[in-house]
């Protein structure tokens, strides 16, 4: 027997699909940000990674609050209206996150240069940490080149090429950085775009839900008409007839009897 899938089982299996690979790619963006110290903003990676869970929370309430303002209570109609505040409120935020995301990505010299910069950054404040662990990561050393501000930090003890020597890393670090830094970015941005989809199938989802409940409450007060064999309604015909019959001699009886009562009374007075 072949398995078939219905329309609404569908648009559950979307909507869950969609979540949870939205949750997904979010937590990986946030941990690849935090790990690597990408220029990406952290806090786009977090909100990425937490739309996902508001999102489900936000729709499954404004749905409840919506059926629930059916009954018109002013408490059901005010949190209905603060549902639909915040269900637009994620909707913008969404929107700004995958914007951000984008600039990351196009176009190529804004990105090379935000590289630069962080990578600036760390230099400048001798952030050892942060420079040895995108170097052993990527194994690597430097950002343009092999001894362009690469760890360990030109000193009296060490030259340009202390990296090279120490560690044995045969290229830069710009390369892998930058293309770690672009598969970050979309998937911050794919994460928002699973969102966005989960958001569409919940809403077919409830207009196929409410259309049902509507059809069935159309067809919850079904007239019943009494089907009765034709035998049987025959000897109910016969049987109203002769009630009829007998009711029709009953009252000629009650009408007739007081006038021929009321007749002899007169004529036994004259006799």
């Amino acid at each position: 027997m072949p398995f078939k899938i219905d329309a609404t089982t569908l648009l559950d299996i979307v909507f869950v699909v969609c979540g949870v690979i939205s949750l997904i790619l979010g937590a990986l963006s946030w941990s690849r940000t935090a790990a690597l110290l990408l220029p990406l903003p952290t806090w786009v990676a977090a909100i990425a990674t937490l739309i996902s869970p508001i999102t489900a929370l936000a729709l499954i309430a404004s749905r409840v609050f919506a059926l629930r303002s059916n009954n018109e209570t002013p408490r059901n109609s005010r949190w209905s209206t603060i549902s639909s505040i915040l269900n637009h409120i994620q909707t913008i935020i969404s929107t700004i996150v995958a914007t951000i995301a984008l600039a990351y990505l196009f176009p190529d010299r804004i990105l090379s240069c935000n590289l630069e910069q962080q990578w600036q950054a760390f230099f400048q404040s001798k952030n050892s940490h942060a420079i040895r662990s995108i170097q052993d990561e990527f194994r690597c050393c430097g950002l343009r080149s092999l001894h362009d501000r690469a760890w360990p930090f030109k000193d009296r003890s060490h030259g340009d090429n202390a990296c090279e020597l120490q560690l044995g890393y045969q290229r830069s670090c710009f390369a892998p950085w930058r293309e770690y830094q672009q598969n970050t970015s979309w998937m911050v941005f794919a994460a928002v775009i699973f969102v966005f989809a989960a958001k569409i199938a919940f809403v077919q989802l409830s207009g196929r839900r409410t259309s049902w409940m509507s059809a069935q409450s159309g067809n919850g007060n079904p007239d019943y008409r009494r089907i009765s064999h034709p035998g049987v309604q025959d000897e109910d015909d016969e049987e109203n007839g002769v009630h009829e019959e007998n009711g029709f001699h009953e009252e000629a009886r009650r009408t007739f009897l007081p006038q021929s009562n009321t007749q002899n009374r007169n004529d036994w007075e004259v006799d």
